[in-house]
Parts: structure tokens; C-alpha cells; sequence
């Protein structure tokens, strides 16, 4: 393999990936470009379908107050003459001349009580004149027509809503020429009940020539109805779309992305796709889809892609003619700017390759270089005198910091020396089972237990949490418990044990530490605890058949007021319950991801699982289970002391 010298080397490697840079960077920005682009067109297109839906949707607004109009003036007013809905009828329809008919038609007498049906209706006689006809289409000479059971009528009145309806060719009166059009229902509400319908006739041909005029010649329109059947098209394509939906039109050309537009068609949205054109050669176009709010119609407006893109691709050419340019002016510089750098990089390496050696002696020196380049140098020289500082204090810091944590060990086994370790603690004492654990969050804990014979059947147990952590908590958990230690003994009660305890620790106390704890005497032969709870956790009394009771405080916490007053109470535990006493670093744990508390209600759940199990295995169960829940984050010392009654 051949050698180069430092200035090629130099020249490719700084000219050949900021050529690859530049190169991505351009081809990043073109797609970006065309993104950005699209998304406009896009934009421009769903600007452009709306406006066209919108001036569509008004053919319907129109038409469609009439009704409404009318139904909520029935819904207050109530006509008692036919002739006042004859003069209504003919004035609405003189004054609307795109209506083919309307019709008021009531529900069972209650137009008037003594009659049955009524339904007035007024129609024009040939499309497009004024010559209007006047009928009851509840009279019994109008054969075979049940109003009550057509959907202009039946719909909205299951609804309660107006309706339009889907599109259909009819015959106007005696005029046999069919007609495109389609009815809107509007119904009428009295006293909050259905009462009717005001029903409007009106033709499309209108609106089909408002189609035809809405865009140039390279842009389609196609209205559809609101179960995406086609009503209008471009008159080259309307004998393949004529009676079909766009769903017909989709499986029958294999086309998913029509299937999709409809689906969301039906859904009431409107977007933007491309899309080959099957009735077309497969010419790129890019449709655009749209409901209409009033008629509950849709619009899908069709342009080719050729002139969508056209800006597009304009764009793209001038930048690469421009990235050839750049790169161009970009070589010849960097080939300059690289002759002039060889020289002082050179030095650098060998002054780098000193470093690299563990030569923390070396200086590069005060030999002026070019610009950067010096200051470079002179950083070098600052970087060495810092590397050789910092060396230096990380040894002295972790000197230190090995010297804490090996009094912090240090502590920590004394502190674990001043607890009970041995269990099972009396193996002579077959009628009960005692288990124990404390876990520190630091490395010493706050948290003590502890438990000794007062008399030959009275077994005092403790069970305390310190404020605070580490070394302050745990000077006061020793103090406490030899305090506790001290002032037991065996025939005072447990309340003025405590008392004692709170006027000793008190005394003095300008840190204002504080313990909560649980102190208790229990009988091993009747199984009466009588204890004494100063503001800590209430522990459990888990009884043999899985029902839990609480022992809820007596007194206030200790050594936080000398004037504190304690009681006792007295529970009896029988053969095969629990007692679970705990700090409150099992109820406080909580889950990383959401701060959620363990909670006494898992805790509770989890002893009414485990109560029949060894004293062992419910300490190790609840410690398990704690762990699990904060993810292996403790956050809190935790401390547990389970005793359960056998005989």
C-alpha cells in the first residue's frame, strides 16, 4: 500500500467526506424540498375542494332553510284552515324556482283531532314553469301513496333530524322527460313529540352545470352521494361511473386506495392522495376528497400529477447545478487552506504522540503558528498542566473517599452488632415463631427492632424509625434503644416505660430528632400483647382465617414533646396469627415510572396471601415484593419484625 504525506493524506481526508457531507446534505434538503412542496400542494388542494365544496353545499343551504323554516313555524303555530297552508304552499313555490314541490304532512289528527291524516302538497305541474298544482295526499283519491311509510317522512321521524335524501331520477307531473333530483325532510316538533314533515323537492340539473364550470380543463370534479354513489362526472367517463359507488368502482379495478377514500368519506374526513388514474392509462394524479356539511354529500376533485409537480422539479434541477458549483468552489479552497495547515499539524501530531506516550512533561512551547492553530498549541499546553492537576486530585479524592465508606462499613456492622442476628431467637420457645429483617437505604440505617425476656413468659419486642438518615439517625436509633433497653423492666407497665423513654430523649434535644415506635409485652402462654404505639405505622394482626385488625397509635411520637402522654392497649392473639409490625419504608415505597405509593392496601392483599406461611417467608415476601414494586430503587430504610403465636 503506498505512503502518502501528511499534506495528501490532509486533503483527502477533509476534502472527500465533506464532499460525502455535502452530498447527503443536498439530498436531504431536495427531499425535504419535494416534501414541503407536496405538503403545499396538498394544502392548496384541500383549500381548493373546500372552497369548490362549499359554493356546492350553498345550492343546498338554500333550499334546505325552506323547510326548516317552515317546520319551525308549524312547531309554534298551529293552522287551523287547509286554505292557509294552500296560500303558504303556493307562495314558496313561487317564490323558489328551483323547488319542483313541497309537502307538509302531519302525523295522525294532529292537524285537527277530527281529522285523521292531512298532508298538503303543491307542485309544479311541467319542471322549470310556474304553473303550480295543489293536493291532499292524505285524500283517499290519491291511490296507493302511504306517506307514513316513505323516507322523506319515516326517516325523520326516527331520527328526529332533517334529512337529505340519496339522488333519483323522477318524472315531474305529465312531463315524461326523467330529471336528476332529490329531497330534503325537515321535522316538525310540538312540545317536545314528532308532529310531521315539511318536505322539498328539488332538481340537479343546476348543480350539474355548476360541476361542469368549476375548474379548466385539466381539473375533475365528481360529486357523490352520501353512500359514495356517483351523481356527476366528466361526460367521458359518466357511462363507466353511471349507477356505480366508489366502492363498486374500487374492487372492480382492483384500486385499495379508492376503498380508502371512501371509508373515509363515509367517516367524514377529507384528505389528499396520489393515485393512478384506471380510466386513463394509468396517468399519476393526485386527488383530492371532501364532504359536503349540508347535504351530507362528498366531492373528490382529480389533477394531474405532471402539473402539481412541475415547481417541484424545476427546483430540484437548479440545485444541483448549484450543489456542482459549491463543490467545485469547495475543493479548490480546502486544496489551498490544506497547504497551509500541513506545516503546524504536523508539530501537533508529534507533540500529540508525546501525550499519547504518558509524557505529561512535554510542552509544545511558544512558537508562533497561524490563528487557530497557536491557540490550539497554547490549549495543548493548558490541557497538560490540567490532566496532571486533575490526576492528582482524583487520587487524593478517592483516597478520601475509599477512607468513608470503609468507616461507613465500619459503622454499619457495629450498628448491625446492636441488633438482634440470630434466629430463630429462642429455639426452647415452641409457642411462638419470631422473625426479624432492617434494610438501611444508606449505608446505616435510621431503623431499629429489637426483642428480650422481661420476665420468663414476657417477651418485650420493639419495632422503632429514626427521623432522617444516615449517620445522625443512626446515633439517635443507638441512643434510643439503650435508653429502651435500660428502662425496661419487668413489672412496669409498657406505658410507663414509654413515658420514662420521652422524658429522657427529650431532654436535650436541639435537633429536634424524633422517633416513632412500637414497643409491646407479650405473653407467650395466653398470647396477650399489651403494647404501646407512639405515632408509628399501626402493625397487623393477621388472624388465622386471613382477617386483618390494625393496632392504631396510643400517644404521640417520642422525643418530640417532653409533656407527651402514653396509653396501652391489650389484643390476644390465638393460635396461628400473625403480628406484622413495619416502618414506613414498605407503605412509602413507590414505582419510578408514575410516584405511585406501595400503599397499605398491597400491603394488606399481600398478608392475606402469605398469612399462613412461616415467619421467614412473610418477612422475605413483603421485602420481595417491596423491591419489585420501586423497580429495585429503595428509597427508604425498611424494617419488618413478624411474630406469630403456634400454641
Amino acid at each position: 500500500m503506498p505512503r502518502f504525506s501528511i499534506r495528501t493524506l490532509l486533503i483527502i481526508s477533509v476534502l472527500l467526506p465533506l464532499s460525502i457531507v455535502y452530498t447527503i446534505s443536498v439530498m436531504i434538503e431536495t427531499r425535504l424540498n419535494r416534501e414541503e412542496a407536496i405538503h403545499g400542494v396538498e394544502l392548496r388542494l384541500e383549500e381548493l375542494i373546500s372552497k369548490r365544496a362549499a359554493r356546492v353545499d350553498g345550492h343546498f343551504a338554500a333550499a334546505a332553510q325552506i323547510p326548516k323554516t317552515l317546520a319551525d313555524m308549524l312547531s309554534t303555530t298551529r293552522l287551523q284552515e287547509e286554505k292557509d297552508f294552500v296560500n303558504i304552499l303556493m307562495g314558496v313555490m313561487r317564490a323558489s324556482p328551483r323547488l319542483l314541490c313541497v309537502i307538509i304532512a302531519f302525523e295522525p289528527n294532529e292537524f285537527q283531532e277530527e281529522v285523521e291524516c292531512f298532508a298538503p302538497h303543491v307542485y309544479r305541474k311541467v319542471a322549470g314553469s310556474d304553473e303550480l298544482v295543489y293536493e291532499d295526499l292524505a285524500k283517499p283519491t290519491k291511490e296507493c301513496y302511504d306517506y307514513m311509510q316513505r323516507d322523506w317522512y319515516r326517516i325523520p321521524k326516527e331520527t328526529g333530524r332533517a334529512n337529505w335524501s340519496e339522488p333519483y331520477l323522477g318524472v315531474v307531473a305529465w312531463d315524461d322527460h326523467d330529471i336528476l333530483m332529490c329531497a330534503y325532510s325537515a321535522p316538525i316538533i310540538r312540545d317536545g313529540r314528532f308532529a310531521g314533515v315539511v318536505m322539498i323537492d328539488i332538481s340537479l340539473d343546476e348543480l350539474q352545470n355548476i360541476m361542469s364550470h368549476l375548474a379548466p380543463d385539466d381539473v375533475t370534479y365528481y360529486l357523490l352521494s352520501d353512500s359514495c354513489t356517483f351523481i356527476t362526472a366528466p361526460e367521458s367517463e359518466m357511462e363507466f361511473l353511471q349507477n356505480e359507488t366508489i366502492f363498486s368502482f374500487a374492487e372492480k379495478h382492483g384500486s385499495a386506495q379508492l376503498t380508502k377514500v371512501g371509508n373515509n368519506l363515509r367517516q367524514g374526513k377529507s384528505g389528499t392522495i396520489q393515485y393512478d388514474k384506471v380510466l386513463d392509462d394509468q396517468q399519476r394524479v393526485w386527488l383530492a376528497y371532501a364532504p359536503l356539511p349540508i347535504s351530507h354529500w362528498n366531492m373528490i376533485t382529480v389533477i394531474p400529477e405532471s402539473r402539481v409537480l412541475a415547481p417541484v422539479q424545476s427546483r430540484l434541477y437548479r440545485s444541483i447545478y448549484r450543489f456542482f458549483i459549491v463543490l467545485a468552489v469547495l475543493s479548490l479552497l480546502i486544496v489551498v487552506v490544506s497547504w497551509r495547515l500541513t506545516v503546524p499539524i504536523k508539530r501537533l501530531a508529534k507533540f500529540a504522540q508525546k501525550l499519547a506516550g504518558g509524557d505529561l512533561d512535554a510542552h509544545f512551547g511558544d512558537v508562533r503558528l497561524a490563528g487557530e492553530i497557536d491557540q490550539l498549541a497554547h490549549a495543548f499546553d493548558k490541557m497538560v498542566d490540567d490532566l496532571k492537576s486533575n490526576i492528582e486530585q482524583r487520587i487524593k479524592d478517592e483516597t478520601a473517599r475509599r477512607a468513608v465508606e470503609g468507616e461507613l462499613k465500619a459503622a454499619r456492622r457495629i450498628q448491625t452488632s446492636l441488633l438482634p442476628r440470630v434466629f430463630p431467637p429462642f429455639p426452647d420457645h415452641t409457642e411462638f415463631d419470631l422473625h426479624a429483617t432492617n434494610s438501611p437505604v444508606a449505608f446505616i440505617a435510621g431503623d431499629f427492632f429489637d426483642f428480650f425476656f422481661v420476665k420468663p413468659n414476657t417477651l418485650a419486642i420493639v419495632l422503632a424509625d429514626v427521623s432522617g438518615h444516615g449517620i445522625p439517625a443512626a446515633l439517635f436509633m443507638a441512643v434510643s434503644r439503650t435508653v429502651i433497653r435500660k428502662l425496661t423492666v419487668p413489672d412496669q407497665p409498657p406505658y410507663e416505660i414509654i413515658d420514662n423513654v420521652n422524658q429522657i430523649l427529650s431532654q436535650d434535644n436541639d435537633n429536634m430528632m424524633f422517633v416513632t415506635l412500637f414497643y409491646g409485652h407479650y405473653d407467650t402462654k395466653t398470647g396477650e400483647l399489651t403494647y404501646v404505639n407512639a405515632g408509628h405505622d399501626p402493625p397487623y394482626v393477621v388472624r388465622k382465617d386471613g382477617n386483618l385488625e390494625t393496632l392504631p397509635a396510643t400517644g404521640p411520637l417520642v422525643a418530640a414533646f417532653e409533656e407527651a402522654s402514653y396509653h396501652e392497649q391489650t389484643v390476644r392473639l390465638d393460635p396461628g396469627d400473625v403480628l406484622v409490625t413495619f416502618t414506613d419504608g414498605v407503605t412509602e415505597a413507590h414505582s419510578i415510572r408514575d410516584h405511585i405509593l406501595y400503599g397499605v392496601e398491597r400491603l394488606e392483599r399481600v398478608l392475606r396471601e402469605i398469612h399462613g406461611e412461616s415467619v421467614t417467608e412473610i418477612c422475605d415476601r413483603i421485602c420481595r415484593d417491596v423491591d419489585d414494586y420501586s423497580q429495585h430503587e429503595q428509597q427508604d430504610d425498611v424494617t419488618l419484625l413478624v411474630l406469630k403465636r403456634n400454641k
